[in-house]
């Protein structure tokens, strides 16, 4: 039976930004994670009333969080079977009976998006055993069996509305690209949501938005917890620490309580997983990587439960924690040891690579020395300290005194204490529940999208282009001659500067482009970023095509009927409009993301 979970408590006075958007019945929020999803939803009278009433899924299966892992598994004919708990369980099963050869199992599979810079609609993911399907066909499953799973917990709940009714936010990484976006939406949009029910939300914009709705804010100190409440004003750096991905941005609290993005947003690839990675290293070193070969081939239940064993276990590690942690280990592991071996694991001379002592066995029990429980962490905690750190400094004109860390490897004691010794004159605060702000405040994002004003934009965006070419300006290999003109080729046509500023919706630079042909009913526009403020040409160094603009003509006069381009900017995700000249007919544009 389904469950829910009251999240928050108390109230507080945000102005709800009206006249642009009708008000939603429901809002969904799915959170899309690297290691765990989950999703959350809120009717429009609770959000009135009090908005952190917001119900989120428990699933049975957790003792971690109230998400479930994201992972995916597909039957021999590609045909989706299961979800998280469910999807890890039945290819255990498999496993066991030694039949996983053709089934497909998908696991943190979220960071193609991020790592892929020519993605593509034809993209592939490769499954644990090296098994290629469409990633599309991935996503696009794992989201609609989150879509209906919310929508029966919703009937559930009797909250009386229809599904066309539910207005749905996907919560991305603020460091994903355009192209990432529309790969979300186009799997959300297959995943039977219309795209006019779909909205995007920068996870640590959510998870800004959440505690900005918060009464109180929790602020750890040493020693102590002080309770005091936002001001108008309050410039802060949000840190969001996720499985996979770190985000970092900047924002300030408007005079009508709204936020404004005062940086673009930066992070890498630095999350809990690695901390995960370097607890399977210590097996493989331990056990040898032949016997934990075995061990995820014919007892993958074990394990499991050693992995989530650790999960528990890591959530609970301080920089004060001294002794011994013991770890269960599974008749499977020290059985299989010894029959690779000829020895019992207790008998083992020697552990490679840790002193003697630090690591111990005692019949099912494995003992590890603190400190080498502790070095898991150190890596990863110095890599994003050390780009925080890096980040603060790039920003240092807006004279941030605040930190707020938000998402689910934030609620690491060992980050927490490594962000507070890097930053030891700013306030860090760590709300309560930090792991679940960016899917609760995608719920508020979706009933009030306009508490987000202004964002700063993360590139240079310009369309490809001919100009005029200017000798001893242009390089001549640029010089191209059409008819009794001579032009300069590959012209970097600006549209938007990186680092400035853009409000909520706002269309700027509107340019005039001419097609390059006398006729045609189509005219095709190529879209390129660079990192620079000021690119001249789109072949620099840093600068890339993120997609096309197809044009529709009307009127096929060609050169008689220039185009004028239009970008908006501010919003999460990147829109361009279009309109003909001698029609005037003004239309959104076909922008295509994912076809480099």
């Amino acid at each position: 039976m389904a469950s829910y979970s009251r999240i928050g408590q108390g109230r507080t006075s945000i102005p709800v930004r009206a006249g642009a958007l009708k008000e939603r019945v429901l809002v969904a929020a799915i959170d899309f994670g690297t290691t765990y999803s989950g999703y959350a939803f809120q009717v429009r009278a609770d959000f009135e009333s009090d908005p952190l009433k917001i119900k989120a899924h428990t699933w049975s299966s957790s003792t971690v969080s109230q998400k479930t892992p994201t992972c995916i598994l597909f039957d021999k004919d590609q045909r989706f079977h299961s979800f998280g708990y469910d999807a890890e369980q039945k290819y255990n099963e498999l496993a066991a009976a030694g039949e996983t050869w053709n089934w497909y199992f998908f696991k943190r599979f979220k960071m193609l998006l991020y790592k892929d810079e020519a993605l593509t609609r034809e993209t592939v993911l490769k499954d644990d055993k090296g098994l290629d399907m469409p990633a599309m066909t991935v996503f696009t499953a794992s989201i609609k069996f989150l879509k209906d799973h919310m929508i029966k917990a919703c009937e559930a709940a009797n909250t009386g509305v229809r599904p066309e009714e539910i207005h749905w936010v996907i919560t991305v990484p603020a460091i994903w690209t355009d192209s990432a976006k529309q790969f979300m939406r186009e799997a959300a949009i297959n995943a039977e949501i219309h795209t006019d029910k779909i909205s995007l939300s920068l996870e640590p914009e959510a998870a800004s938005l959440f505690c900005r709705y918060l009464p109180v804010e929790r602020v750890d100190g040493v020693n102590q917890t002080a309770i005091r409440s936002f001001s108008i004003g309050d410039k802060y750096m949000i840190l969001d620490c996720g499985g996979g991905t770190v985000d970092i941005t900047v924002h300030e609290i408007q005079e009508d309580s709204t936020l404004k993005e005062l940086a673009k947003a930066n992070g890498g690839e630095f999350g809990g997983t690695q901390v995960d990675e370097k607890f399977i290293q210590l097996l493989n070193e331990v056990f040898g990587p032949d016997v934990m070969e075995v061990i995820q081939q014919r007892y993958r239940d074990d394990y499991l439960d050693v992995m989530q064993s650790f999960e528990i276990k890591k959530r609970r590690v301080s920089p004060e924690f001294t002794g011994l942690e013991t770890f269960q280990i599974p008749l499977s592991f020290t059985s299989t040891y010894r029959e690779l071996n000829n020895m019992d694991i207790e008998k083992s001379t020697s552990i490679p690579k840790h002193p003697k002592g630090k690591i111990t066995f005692n019949k099912d029990k494995m003992r590890v020395d603190a400190e080498v429980v502790k070095d898991f962490f150190t890596d990863v905690c110095d890599q994003i300290s050390g780009i925080a750190k890096e980040y603060y400094q790039s920003v240092s004109e807006h004279k941030i005194e605040k930190i707020l860390m938000v998402g689910g490897f934030s609620e690491s004691q060992m980050l927490q204490d490594k962000v507070r010794k890097a930053f030891p004159k700013v306030r860090v605060i760590i709300p309560e529940e930090a792991g679940q702000a960016v899917l609760k405040g995608a719920v508020l994002f979706g009933h009030n999208p306009k508490m987000i004003t202004a964002r700063v934009c993360k590139y240079s965006y310009g369309i490809c282009a001919f100009k005029h070419f200017e000798p001893g300006i242009d390089p001549p290999e640029k010089r191209v001659i059409q008819g009794d003109i001579v032009l300069c080729k590959d012209y970097f046509s600006k549209h938007a500067t990186v680092g400035q500023e853009y409000k909520t919706e706002e269309k700027v630079c509107t340019q005039e482009y001419v097609p390059s042909e006398a006729s045609g009913s189509r005219m095709e526009v190529l879209v390129y970023t660079s990192p620079r403020r000021h690119p001249l040409y789109v072949d620099e160094e840093g600068s890339r095509k993120i997609g096309e603009i197809n044009i529709s003509l009307n009127d096929a006069t060609g050169k008689d009927n220039p185009v004028v381009v239009q970008f908006e900017f501010g919003n999460t995700e990147l829109k361009v409009k279009v309109k003909e000249t001698k029609t005037g007919q003004e239309k959104e544009a076909d922008f295509d993301l994912l076809r480099i």
